[in-house]
């Protein structure tokens, strides 16, 4: 039998020169949400590799929804900004490779130290934020109680992410 690994394939309108796929990783590297150079050369050597589509980390889509202070981030101009520079590089070296990005909102795990740090909730005098989640529990005994969003939170949350995924299509 012959791997179809490296043949194209099309989902919802969209070729892909072959079915790798790079993962989005939290790398924990954007002071203020914005892209860094790390990002630059982190995701560069990926845009080389020619794989079939490459997925940059979840992108947290309101302040509260970043997993740690250096969570990458699409809420401002001056992260669109910075994201937009790290995508102009991966389009030069990866040529039409295809990009993805994972927008995501951390929840009840948000406002958290970096895993290499433990990953427990950072305390209000560590830097800390107000953390939201479906209801009032904790994701576990050391984290904070998240707020419990009503209907007005869910939808601000969804506005959120209309606006991220605009800023996105910008870049």
């Amino acid at each position: 039998m012959t791997s179809t690994l490296f043949s194209p394939i099309t989902l919802s309108g969209v070729t892909f020169p072959n079915r790798v796929v790079i993962s989005p990783m939290c790398q924990y590297s954007a002071p203020d949400g914005a892209a860094s150079d790390w990002h630059m050369a982190h995701l560069g050597q990926f845009a080389m590799s020619r794989a079939g589509l490459l997925l940059l980390e979840a992108t947290a889509v309101e302040p509260a929804g970043r997993i740690s202070p250096l969570c990458l981030a699409l809420y401002s101009d001056a992260q669109e900004a910075a994201l937009a520079r790290v995508v102009t590089m991966l389009r030069y070296a990866g040529g039409d490779m295809p990009l993805g990005i994972q927008l995501g909102h951390a929840g009840r795990k948000g406002s958290c130290h970096m895993p290499w740090d433990g990953g427990h909730g950072l305390t209000p005098e560590e830097g800390g934020w107000p953390i939201v989640g479906p209801s009032a529990l904790p994701y576990d005994d050391r984290r904070a109680v998240p707020e419990a969003l009503d209907e007005a939170g869910m939808e601000r949350i969804a506005a959120a992410f209309v606006d991220a995924a605009e800023r996105a299509d910008r870049i």
